[in-house]
């Protein structure tokens, strides 16, 4: 890739940086200060109605308490205290899947020293692997779609612009139906959750962005649990590895174009030398200066 392609797409990217960042604080920001005014108006005004038993500090800790509950697992949204551990067998290893595909949800995390240098390490030795585990993978996907594109569609074969965009279309429909849409609505009855966010939670984690504020399995206990969660991370795995395949086509069909261009701008660089060097030859011969025609 040229200097100046490379400048370009560094440009590309700092200039939609900063859209993105400005569409989401005009989405998010007002919703964050009224989230900010009613939580003060209800601290204050518990505080005013039990300020013979309880001070602001007092408040505070509790608080603080409570919120460390919540993020060690052991306190549910509804605020029972028998909510489902999140250091079972099937979460850790959740967890550690998690880890090392770099999605990292968030949600959960080691609070003690010795997990906490044991992720560190186990996650410098998993994510290359991984890597080039789901990079085996993407190249497996990448000769399935080439088998299907290279299948000749009746009717369609003298049209072949329409025939490509049509295998392209329908092998691409299918794997986000099959990966995205239909799983999506699956996880939505399992959990709860609106259609959208299920399809968001699908995206979020496919990009290996991982939010954390949409987490499968957090409710659902027992043997189920498991089984559950075991066939998500199959589901995950699937999904980057189509993901990475879909980047790898992308890349090398944005390199080829740029390789081709490049070989277009050097050959008309060499046409016009040639031209020129004509130009030269025949005002030479015209001029009767022989030594330079030799």
């Amino acid at each position: 890739m040229e200097g100046k392609t490379l400048l370009i797409l560094i440009l590309v990217l700092f200039v939609y940086s900063l859209i993105g960042g400005a569409i989401m604080m005009a989405l998010e920001q007002s919703n964050e200060e009224t989230a900010t005014t009613d939580i003060t108006t209800t601290l204050s005004t518990f505080l005013t109605d039990h300020s013979s038993c309880m001070t602001s500090s007092e408040l505070s800790a509790f608080l603080t308490e409570v919120r460390d509950a919540y993020d060690s697992g052991v306190l549910s949204v509804n605020g029972s205290t028998t909510a489902a551990t999140q250091w079972d067998f099937g979460n850790s290893i959740f967890f550690v899947l998690t880890a090392i595909t770099t999605i990292g949800y968030g949600n959960q995390t080691p609070a003690t020293k010795g997990g906490q240098a044991f992720i560190v390490i186990y996650a410098l030795i998993g994510i290359p692997v991984t890597g080039l585990m789901l990079a085996g993978l993407a190249e497996k996907i990448k000769k399935l779609n080439s088998y299907f594109t290279n299948k000749t569609i009746p009717y369609l074969e003298k049209y072949t612009k329409t025939e490509k965009g049509l295998k392209y279309f329908s092998i691409y429909f299918t794997i986000c139906c099959l990966l995205i849409l239909i799983p999506s609505a699956i996880i939505s009855a399992i959990e709860g959750w609106a259609y959208g966010e299920a399809i968001y939670y699908s995206v979020i984690t496919f990009t290996t962005i991982g939010f954390g504020d949409f987490v499968v399995g957090t409710e659902t206990k027992g043997g189920t649990k498991i089984v559950y969660k075991l066939v998500v991370i199959i589901w995950i795995f699937t999904g980057l590895a189509w993901l990475g395949a879909l980047i790898g086509e992308c890349t090398e069909t944005a390199k080829a174009f740029t390789e081709k261009k490049e070989k277009k701008q050097v050959k008309n660089g060499s046409d016009i030398d040639d031209t020129y060097e004509d130009v030269n030859t025949k005002t030479d011969v015209a001029t009767g200066d022989l030594a330079k025609v030799a």
